[in-house]
């Protein structure tokens, strides 16, 4: 199926594919090695899952949008994908159509959770903030700020002199805080509360 897939991409002229991987753990090592723009990843790799693969891109702060494949329709399955990081939720039985329609919106920056889920699924991934939310501490508004400017958790960690497990905590806290699991919902919100404009 993946050189199939391959194959298929190769015929788009834009994109390419820069890497392959045979399970989970080889596909989190080539995500950290070539740093692609997008990862298309099926949910069940093994010992590292897809949902498990989606987690560590967004905790180590990679900007890979990772685009899972999976043949469970289970909305549930769909908002713990989603809460996890991954940028698409598709099935196999969408076809390629729709896999290239999320890959695409992925590269965008775009959710793009498939036709073929549930439309619950998308309450896991709300850009809102919870209606209570608790206010953010000095430090974690700073570090929301440099997340907005696109930094990776480790160039936060450099900037302010803070140990990068330090920044991944107070990233943590924020997204409790505003109920918001994902970068780009992040960025929605520093923007709209002048934390960071888009010229930054």
């Amino acid at each position: 199926m993946r050189e199939c897939l391959v194959a298929r991409l190769a015929h788009e002229p834009d994109l390419e594919v820069v890497a392959e991987a045979e399970d989970g753990e080889q596909a989190f090592a080539r995500i950290e090695e070539r740093k692609p723009d997008v990862a298309i990843v099926d949910i069940e790799e093994g010992r590292l899952t897809g949902v498990e693969i989606a987690r560590r891109v967004r905790d180590d702060g990679l900007r890979t949008a990772v685009v899972l494949l999976s043949t469970d329709e289970e909305p549930a399955l769909a908002r713990a994908a989603l809460e996890a990081g991954a940028s698409a939720y598709v099935l196999h039985r969408g076809g390629t159509r729709e896999l290239l329609e999320a890959v695409r919106a992925a590269a965008a920056g775009d959710l793009h959770p498939g036709p073929c889920v549930a439309s619950t699924a998308l309450g896991a991934r709300d850009p809102e903030p919870a209606p209570d939310t608790r206010p953010l501490s000095p430090r974690e508004r700073d570090v929301l700020r440099l997340l907005a400017r696109g930094l990776s958790s480790q160039e936060i960690a450099a900037a302010l002199g803070i140990s990068f497990k330090t920044v991944v905590g107070h990233r943590s806290e924020i997204m409790d805080k505003l109920g918001i699991r994902h970068v780009p919902g992040l960025v929605k919100y520093a923007i709209r509360n002048q934390l960071a404009t888009l010229e930054d």
